[in-house]
């Protein structure tokens, strides 16, 4: 169970990045309040392994964010996280701190997870035009089964299964460009480490290009650095009212 719950979270990748001092996705910028953001994202590897994703925003108060992450792995398997994030300025610092509950979904078995986070992150200016700056870690701890069998007598043989929780942890280092009104770039190292998978990385690069407002669409293409990831292509839209 470990294995795939660690192989259904690698497959997501985070959506979005920042525009400047006002992220698309928050990121450790807060929402701005009253606001709500979308993205949908299909992604397929070269190993024919697929998943698609919901992420949503809405600006709570002026420094709070609330948001959901979920989606569906093409075999079935998904997830569901409903998390809060508190953001602060620090000069052109900015920090925040973030929770979440939640659970997985693996071979027609719901099981509770819980997330917490911080990340950082600031605007830039380039000859290119502005950009920005970000690195997030999560610490996710999620359930997972363990059998113990226990010989009563000769004959009987008594088995318990125990949920019992498991951590695993996710990074991501972020840097975006947008040097032109309607065009983003974006790049980013992300880090998976699990018990059973060991540490994962892979490099993502983004094209968010603004069709009409509401509506951008996203293009991304993820190679695995190390691990057992496979390259994989991905197709979003945003969403941003």
């Amino acid at each position: 169970m470990c294995s795939a719950l660690m192989r259904l979270l690698g497959l997501a990748a985070l959506a979005g990045a920042a525009l400047c001092a006002s992220p698309a996705a928050s990121g450790p910028w807060a929402r701005e309040e009253g606001s709500l953001f979308l993205t949908i994202s299909h992604q397929q590897d070269a190993a024919s392994d697929s998943w698609t994703g919901l992420w949503a925003e809405y600006g709570f108060t002026p420094r709070i964010t609330l948001g959901l992450d979920g989606g569906m792995s093409g075999g079935g398997d998904g997830k569901l996280i409903l998390w809060a994030q508190k953001a602060w300025e620090r000069g052109p610092h900015r920090i925040a701190a973030s929770a979440g509950v939640g659970a997985s979904f693996i071979a027609g078995k719901a099981s509770p997870l819980l997330q917490v986070g911080g990340g950082w992150g600031r605007g830039v200016t380039t000859r290119f035009g502005p950009g920005w700056l970000a690195a997030e870690a999560r610490a996710i701890i999620a359930a997972r089964d363990v059998t113990f069998s226990q010989e009563l007598n000769a004959q009987t043989v008594a088995t318990y299964t125990y949920l019992v929780p498991e951590t695993s942890g996710k990074a991501e280092l972020t840097v975006g460009l947008k040097p032109r009104d309607r065009l983003m770039l974006i790049g980013q190292l992300q880090l998976d480490y699990g018990r059973e998978a060991g540490l994962e990385s892979r490099l993502a690069t983004s094209l968010v290009y603004d069709l009409r407002e509401p509506v951008k669409l996203e293009l991304g293409l993820i190679l695995p650095v190390s691990g057992r990831s496979e390259p994989a292509l991905k197709l979003g839209m945003w969403l941003d009212f």
